[in-house]
């Protein structure tokens, strides 16, 4: 299952039926926000819902836990899709509910380019049943927590339709730092030069 491609994936998440709008909401513009938390930066601890329980570095976690399911979405596959090797999860009554993927330097990123010590928190998904309990805003700080103990500066990127991550973003205590147009996807990568000397 995790090694389908990229448009039976894209089927089975939203549906053929869905296929034209998701083709037509992928040629609008779309702003992609780049934001910055250094060491010192994060916020006080944000209240976690009851009955969750969160994990660093979880992604043994994670793959036991796909064993059980067929139900979840490619977000949670991102160490088999993309590479990535490190994530925090979020379980609610024990129940798998939430996931974000860290990337750490020299790992190969889409927008920014990462210099040593960095690392951007990204492809995060909240299971669909959970959602607008607080748990996408409860797991972005602990997995922020968690990253900023290693390592003294993380980045994430939002993009502008996605609301909830926009407004998180800010009460974990990241600040914005740059803007991406999706046209410039194809472009040259948003590099942490480019952003200071914006600043």
């Amino acid at each position: 299952m995790p090694r389908v491609s990229a448009v039976l994936a894209l089927i089975r998440d939203e549906g053929i039926l869905n296929l034209p709008r998701v083709a037509f909401e992928s040629l609008r513009l779309l702003d992609f926000h780049i934001f910055v938390i250094n060491r010192g930066e994060l916020r006080e601890p944000l209240p976690v819902p009851e009955g969750v329980t969160m994990y660093a570095d979880a992604l043994d976690r994670l793959k036991r836990a796909r064993e059980k399911r067929t139900d979840l979405s490619n977000e949670f596959w991102r160490d088999q899709m993309s590479g990535a090797s490190h994530c925090a999860t979020l379980e609610l009554n024990g129940e798998l509910g939430g996931v974000v993927w860290a990337y750490y330097y020299p790992a190969e990123r889409p927008l920014i380019v990462l210099v040593q010590g960095e690392a951007e928190l990204s492809t995060s998904y909240t299971v669909e049943k959970f959602r607008g309990r607080g748990l996408y805003r409860a797991l972005l700080w602990f997995a922020t927590e968690w990253q900023l103990r290693e390592r003294p500066r993380l980045f994430t990127i939002v993009a502008s339709n996605n609301p909830t991550p926009l407004k998180a973003v800010y009460q974990v205590g990241f600040h914005e730092v740059g803007v991406i147009r999706r046209r410039a996807i194809s472009g040259p990568k948003f590099s942490i030069a480019k952003m200071k000397a914006g600043r």
